[in-house]
């Protein structure tokens, strides 16, 4: 039974791409997420997934596993379906992990892609965030889920200011960098998490796409007080209180 369903899945995929090849269309606008991790970026994708006129990729360009940044381009940016009319793909600040960065002076030469740069306000956040992580192993999280049984993680204060520092460095070169393409959306975590429908649904707006109800199994992770996930939080939150970053510990 397991062999004749492999063999239909093959047979399917086959007669898909055949028929992307023979009726297929380039007439599609580009679009690219840039970000950095914890950032609700996986929500957001899932969220713009479910419109049946957008594609969207993850993190192609992470590692390039042995190809150039040109060959992953052209293949995401080959035939798409008639329907599909706009096509795009999750970029992190960072990446590619490997000497090929080519894929950033695509982005930059081209001032008709789209660009949405999801940032999330508060940074604190988003670095516990990205540590339970690591130390769950857990990193989306479906509706229906238990949560994980032991979150808590301890903060090193000169690892947050690195962090703090280096993300303000990324977001503000996205800013000057793509401030003169024809389409540059900013957008948070925080209005992504209260109010994503409505966000989705603005986005669609801006890609001359027809409303539509987005759906996603996708939950918030880590609701818990600051104080509950970090076991040195107000040995942390001291060691800021003098400092720029002192907002992120209210």
């Amino acid at each position: 039974m397991n062999q004749l369903k492999n063999i239909y899945r093959k047979i399917r995929r086959s007669l898909k791409k055949t028929n992307i090849a023979l009726f297929g269309n380039r007439d599609y606008q580009k679009f690219v997420i840039i970000s950095r991790s914890r950032t609700g970026s996986t929500l957001l994708m899932a969220l713009l997934r479910s419109h049946p006129n957008i594609h969207v990729e993850g993190e192609l360009f992470k590692v390039l596993n042995g190809k150039s940044c040109k060959q992953i381009w052209d293949e995401l940016y080959d035939k798409h379906p008639a329907r599909i009319k706009q096509v795009g793909f999750k970029l992190f600040y960072y990446h590619p992990f490997d000497d090929d960065q080519s894929v950033w002076d695509y982005l930059l030469e081209d001032k008709n892609i789209s660009i949405i740069h999801l940032r999330r306000e508060n940074m604190l956040r988003a670095l516990v965030s990205q540590k339970i992580g690591e130390k769950t192993k857990q990193w989306t999280q479906h509706i229906n889920a238990k949560g994980s049984a032991d979150k808590v993680i301890q903060l090193d204060p000169e690892e947050c200011r690195t962090t703090f520092e280096n993300i303000s460095a990324y977001e503000e070169r996205t800013r000057q960098q793509f401030a003169r393409h024809k389409t540059y959306v900013e957008c948070t975590y925080e209005r992504l998490a209260a109010d994503g429908y409505n966000l989705a649904n603005e986005l669609y707006a801006q890609f001359d796409l027809p409303a539509h109800k987005p759906t996603t199994v996708l939950k918030k992770q880590n609701p818990e007080s600051m104080q509950d996930l970090v076991s040195n939080y107000e040995e942390v939150k001291e060691h800021f209180s003098t400092t720029k970053w002192a907002y992120l510990f209210d």
